[in-house]
């Protein structure tokens, strides 16, 4: 089935389910975001890998969004994208995002109502993350500066 069509009823997890439906509601009423560890991935092959990803996220989010991406002409776009260096092996100047480079990421956003990483394999050095929930930061300002909600909706000028 496409990975879209993946949910709880056709991918059960009797054991873990509950713990994830947990997180979820961490997710979207707690502090807004979580850590998952431990997952055991190393019998399986790439595809298995992703079904794995997409049956797991089910459990956190329900429905799942789609990227916008200028390479797929015929109006298709990613559900997922991987995060690989190529440097390597793409011809310079052909690689479109520092995503796909190992050169340091500048603190950035990523757009979306719920983001998930799902990490094959670790850095040999660097690769720290830090994360925040923009909405539960939100929320957090409109309770105790409320004034500083109303400067953050105004437009800005930003060097583009």
């Amino acid at each position: 089935m496409p990975l879209g069509q993946i949910s709880r009823e056709t991918f059960p997890l009797p054991s873990s389910g509950p713990i994830l439906r947990d997180l979820s509601k961490e997710l979207h009423f707690g502090r807004g975001f979580f850590v998952l560890r431990g997952l055991r991935l190393d019998p399986y092959n790439r595809e298995e890998t992703i079904i794995i990803y997409a049956g797991v996220s089910a459990y956190v989010g329900d429905i799942r969004g789609r990227q916008q991406d200028q390479r797929h002409s015929n109006g298709t776009s990613l559900v997922l994208s991987h995060i690989k260096n190529l440097s390597n092996t793409a011809q310079k100047g052909g690689i479109g995002a520092p995503s796909n480079t190992n050169d340091k990421q500048v603190f950035h956003a990523d757009s979306g109502d719920i983001v998930s990483l799902l990490c094959l394999h670790p850095a040999a050095s660097g690769g720290e993350s830090k994360i925040s929930s923009s909405w539960n930061l939100y929320n957090i300002l409109a309770k105790e500066r409320p004034d500083l909600i109303h400067t953050l909706a105004e437009d800005w000028i930003v060097d583009g």
